[in-house]
């Protein structure tokens, strides 16, 4: 099988689709017959190129432009390399495999991942007929996509507001790095952050809104009647970081809350492992809303219990119960009552941090997850449009 991998989101930036990108185009590469990603070209790119085990066809031009820069290079590219199936990162980039398959036949069939914001976002909503214009663009576009990989439940659910019927869609979540993302000792960091003994709450995430910050701190109060030393560790950079902080001071929190900034990316596993719970009760704030939440995975890899919220694709990260526990959005008490049960009982702590482990391993590794979407791709590389049978469990609401 011959396959593109096309993404307007590849290293070296750095974000969720980035990742997926990243991790799932390689695996794809090691077990496909060729594969190729066109992805646009970045300043820093060449580092990066270096170490990938897959080809990297960058394309030159802003990378907001990278559909319209697509359009004569992907038709080329897919005739020169008898592209079988194109994988689109993004419903954006879709229209050149469109134009290429009505030029040449090639590639056969078109498949797209489905992440969230990228179904809500409307970057001209603010004027009516070219907000929609964009909306019927996206509508179109989205029509033409044979198979579609949303990563959870609740983007299957966008899909199917926009018209997609359910047996196009087949969810594969997000997978982590099991081997990277493991238990490490934290003991030096929790030395260092002044926290050695203190049982230890974590966030990482961009600060904005939507992350649920502030309703962590708005349960600290009534979490610390019950673990009185209980210290929150803020990780990450954004504009909402003044907010939090006098919302802190307001709520007579900020001696144990620490803002640390961005600790860069080798860091995580350390921050994750030195954490007794993570935390990130995220509310929904369209366009802007959780697709998956890869943070719960990563943290459960380094063998820590994770609480987030019940909204977006959250559910499809946190195995309530067994990996982590959910709770309401925009609830304080709640969430000071699920994290006082964690903190307080060190057995229902190691139980969760160690299934959660045990997940991210057998699971939900990228490996897992590449083997999962290949399967889906052979498969339906050789049927002309229904869905088979075997992936139907995958689909919504079965």
């Amino acid at each position: 099988m011959r396959l593109l991998f096309v993404t307007q989101d590849f290293p070296p930036d750095v974000g969720g689709i980035q990742t997926y990108s990243w991790e799932v185009a390689h695996r794809l590469a090691a077990r496909a017959e060729h594969l190729t990603v066109m992805a646009p070209d970045r300043p820093d790119a060449a580092p990066v190129d270096a170490t990938a085990s897959v080809r990297v066809l960058r394309l030159p031009g802003r990378p907001d432009l990278f559909p319209l820069t697509l359009l004569p290079a992907l038709p080329a590219r897919a005739r020169q390399t008898q592209a079988d199936i194109a994988v689109h990162a993004q419903w954006q980039t879709v229209g050149a495999s469109v134009l290429a398959r009505a030029l040449f036949g090639r590639p056969r069939r078109i498949v797209c991942a489905a992440h969230g914001r990228e179904l809500l976002f409307n970057p001209a909503a603010a004027c009516p007929g070219l907000g929609a214009a964009y909306d019927h663009l996206r509508r179109t576009l989205l029509r033409q996509v044979d198979v579609f990989l949303p990563v959870s439940h609740y983007t299957a659910g966008l899909l199917h507001e926009q018209g997609i019927p359910p047996r196009h869609t087949h969810v594969v979540p997000n997978g982590t790095d099991p081997d990277r993302f493991r238990p490490r000792d934290g003991t030096d960091l929790r030395r260092r952050l002044g926290l050695s003994d203190r049982p230890l709450l974590l966030t990482v995430g961009r600060l904005v809104r939507r992350k649920g910050i502030d309703t962590v701190l708005r349960a600290l109060p009534t979490l610390a009647q019950a673990c009185p030393d209980v210290a929150y560790v803020i990780a990450g950079t954004g504009p909402d970081r003044a907010r939090l902080e006098r919302l802190a001071a307001r709520r007579g929190v900020r001696g144990r809350v620490q803002f640390v900034g961005d600790i860069g990316h080798d860091r995580l596993p350390l921050y994750y492992s030195a954490a007794d719970l993570f935390v990130m009760p995220a509310r929904e704030d369209p366009p802007s809303v959780e697709g998956f939440g890869l943070v719960f995975l990563e943290a459960n890899a380094c063998g820590t219990p994770v609480i987030g919220a019940r909204t977006g694709g959250i559910p499809d990260a946190i195995r309530e119960g067994e990996t982590g526990l959910l709770v309401p959005p925009n609830a304080p008490d709640a969430l000071a009552a699920a994290a006082t049960h964690v903190l307080a009982s060190p057995e229902v702590a190691e139980r969760l941090g160690r299934q959660g482990r045990h997940r991210a391993v057998h699971d939900a590794s990228w490996d897992a997850i590449a083997d999962r979407i290949y399967d889906l791709l052979t498969c339906e590389s050789a049927q002309p449009a229904a869905s088979p049978a075997r992936f139907a469990e995958d689909a919504p609401g079965r």
